[in-house]
């Protein structure tokens, strides 16, 4: 029977980190409590009979917890835990498990930034989620992604004078005049304008080259470390590009 501290939690699993020899804490974002970190004790052992399972808490796993809200930023720990939707693609396709992987780190570095709940955007990263377990066209899904997400804290692209020959990544405006610091200019400046006006289920009729697809990641990467402060460019980035080598 479940506590009356311990509440039925929707969560998206970032990842997980090893705390000693047997156990792992959790990096979960929540729709009730954003980011929250939890105690997975005596997880890797062996020799105990574990309720709950370290492959719930894959990257990007849909979850349904009987957890309590942590308090003063202290680990929490979890009752009960289980899938809330099994994927049917993602396990089994070395491609898009690169993709989550790679979107789990950039989430992390995101919501850390803000600690409050934010619905909307947990509606956003589990309605993509679930668009990826069901699609096969990924070239361009982790770009799209990033850039979209941008509406949702606060440094969203402003395409205002689209026909200006620039991009400002530092203002994040469109400008006639060439920017001192960072900027784009066609094709790239193009592309981003494409992307942020096209629809999830349209990004396949969107064809570029690999070195392209590469230089358009590494510009919305570079966006992401002017506007957030802690972000670094995710490790799984070079993985990433290894793969779509060959698609």
């Amino acid at each position: 029977m479940t506590k009356e501290s311990d509440h039925t939690v929707h969560a998206i699993s970032l990842r997980v980190v090893k705390y000693g020899e047997t156990s792992l804490i959790a990096a979960c974002y929540t729709q009730q409590y954003g980011l929250q970190s939890y105690m997975l004790k005596g997880i890797l052992s062996n020799t105990r009979k574990k309720k709950i399972s370290k492959s719930l808490f894959e990257p990007l796993t849909l979850l349904e917890l009987q957890a309590s809200k942590n308090s003063e930023n202290r680990l929490g720990y979890i009752k009960e835990a289980k899938r809330a939707q099994a994927f049917h693609s993602i396990p089994f396709d070395i491609t898009k498990k690169a993709l989550v992987f790679f979107m789990a780190e950039v989430l992390h570095q995101v919501v850390r930034e803000d600690q409050e709940p934010h619905p909307a955007l947990f509606q956003f990263i589990k309605e993509r989620i679930l668009w990826l377990d069901h699609q096969n066209e990924l070239g361009l899904f982790h770009i799209k992604m990033m850039l979209d997400l941008t509406r949702f804290i606060g440094f969203s692209p402003n395409l205002n004078l689209p026909e200006a020959l620039y991009f400002d990544l530092e203002s994040g405006c469109m400008t006639p005049d060439k920017p001192l610091g960072p900027f784009l200019e066609d094709p790239l400046k193009s592309f981003w304008i494409q992307l942020l006006g096209t629809n999830f289920d349209k990004i396949g009729t969107i064809q570029l080259s690999r070195q392209l697809k590469n230089a358009l990641l590494k510009s919305v990467i570079s966006y992401y470390e002017l506007h957030l402060q802690q972000f670094k460019a995710p490790k799984s980035t070079e993985v990433l590009n290894e793969i779509f080598k060959t698609l």
